[in-house]
């Protein structure tokens, strides 16, 4: 088969299918808007006649049980007339009547006043069954205005059924006010609508499958260009470009389409490095940048964080291992939330350790401030841990954590094999940073940073001096600073 065709058969069933829904939403739409209005006058007559109804008079016809009193006869004509005032073009009140429940069975109805005439073969005298309220669900819906929200269909017809409450004088509820609507009507001008609305679709559909025609024989070969570079490009070739030198609509389609595989090509590009090791905002960050990242290798400015949890050897063996996996797996998803919220970028997980970067794959300027919150919302965050352990189970471990940061110059970027990369930092300035961290043991303190992360925290930060440390791997001492809580 010809792609033409094809074309032209897919414009035919899209055409039908968009042809049917277009009738099936407005048909139901139009239904909707005339139902709901239909609803709200019923639901008004009702209120309004219940506002009528003398209520001494209605109780006194209760007590009586009886249809030839003067309140009964006061009430019947009341009913009559707004029945009678309600019987137009647009709106059909067929029936107006007073419910109440049966005593003994409030799940259940009698009628008390009918609008219709004592001899008519239509008229409920008082005490006759309201089987209508049972199928209205009125028993759980008789304290305020209530009508169904869909016609009601019985033998005599299809209606549209409301009922108001009638309360006494201390609020006590006496009885319902019910008002059937007949729909018949309504429904026939729904329908008529309907016939209206498959012909005026019907020349559209003839309309469209014309010019389906003509549109497929004409461009086809266009199509069948953009359709091939597509294919490929949905099928993951993100490399392929179409080239179109028809210079028309065509042609910008597919420039646009070339534009649009680039962008996707960075976009999985970008993923595949970052999604893992940053948080989504930052990741969304990248790709809303549109910036060209390094991703073979760049040197520059970060602030790297250490964390450790302190003697994890022995609380590994004095718990099972299953023990061990979930409190760290718990440990570990607080902490990341953390580096994610504060633009940190997890680098890896090293035994119990955490190693994170800041300052990249976007420039950072307040990284060595967003590294120390870090450090100090993961100390509090830990505390958490260990209370909220000790509240769900006994013999839990109080585990302690210790937090080096070090700012510096590093290489970053994806290293490793072909088979593996990871994107990663490493020098000088991540052996530092690991190096500070063991020193907090030492110096039994939970937070340490080196001086050049310490520089640029003035007027941000309490900190103080822990003087110069030697730390291994350097010939000269380092001054570390801490965070100052007096």
């Amino acid at each position: 088969m010809k792609y033409r065709t094809k074309l032209y058969l897919a414009i035919i069933i899209t055409a039908v299918i968009s042809t049917l829904l277009c009738l099936g939403i407005s048909y139901f739409q139009v239904s909707k808007i005339i139902t709901n209005e239909l609803r709200t006058n019923v639901m008004s007559v009702a209120a309004g006649t219940a506002s009528l109804i003398n209520k001494d008079d209605l109780i006194s016809i209760q007590h009586a049980r009886s249809n030839g009193t003067a309140a009964y006869d006061q009430i019947q004509q009341q009913l009559r007339t707004v029945r009678d005032d309600n019987r137009r073009e647009d709106i059909f009140v067929k029936y107006v009547y007073i419910i109440a429940p049966r005593e003994g069975a409030i799940d259940k109805y009698e009628y008390l006043v009918d609008a219709e005439d004592k001899n008519s073969r239509d008229y409920s005298p008082i005490g006759e069954s309201a089987d209508e309220a049972d199928s209205a669900k009125l028993s759980t819906n008789f304290r305020h205005i209530y009508a169904p929200t869909d016609f009601i269909k019985d033998q005599w017809g299809t209606w549209m059924t409301a009922y108001a409450p009638i309360y006494d004088k201390n609020g006590k509820y006496i009885a319902s006010v019910g008002v059937n609507l007949y729909a018949d009507r309504v429904i026939a001008k729904i329908h008529k609508l309907l016939v209206y609305g498959v012909g005026s679709f019907s020349i559209t559909l003839i309309l469209m499958l014309l010019w389906g025609w003509f549109l497929s024989k004409r461009q086809a070969a266009s199509l069948e260009g953009l359709h091939a570079g597509v294919k490929a490009i949905g099928a993951g070739d993100l490399a392929q470009r179409i080239s179109m030198n028809t210079k028309d609509e065509f042609a910008e389609l597919a420039t646009e389409i070339n534009t649009m595989a680039e962008g996707l090509q960075q976009r999985e590009r970008l993923q595949l490095n970052f999604a893992r090791y940053v948080s989504k905002h930052v990741m969304d960050s990248i790709l809303q940048s549109g910036s060209q990242l390094s991703l073979t290798g760049e040197r520059r400015k970060i602030t790297l964080l250490f964390s450790d949890i302190r003697n994890f050897t022995k609380m590994s063996e004095k718990y099972p291992p299953e023990k061990v996996v979930k409190y760290l797996n718990e440990y570990f998803s607080a902490m990341v939330e953390i580096i994610f919220k504060n633009n940190g970028v997890l680098d890896k997980f090293i035994g119990d350790g955490i190693m994170v970067e800041f300052g990249v794959p976007l420039e950072d300027n307040d990284q060595e401030l967003n590294a120390v919150k870090t450090a100090v919302e993961m100390i509090q965050a830990v505390k958490e841990l260990c209370a909220k352990w000790k509240r769900e189970a006994k013999n839990v471990p109080n585990i302690e954590i210790g937090v080096g940061i070090h700012t510096g110059m590093a290489v970053i970027g994806n290293i490793g094999s072909e088979k593996r990369f990871e994107y990663t930092a490493i020098g000088d300035t991540v052996n530092s940073a690991s190096r500070i961290e063991q020193l907090t043991k030492e110096l039994k303190t939970p937070i340490l940073f080196s001086k050049s992360t310490a520089q640029a925290l003035k007027d941000k930060i309490k900190i103080k001096s822990m003087g110069a440390q030697v730390i291994r791997g350097k010939a000269e001492p380092i001054n570390v600073y801490t965070i100052d809580e007096t």
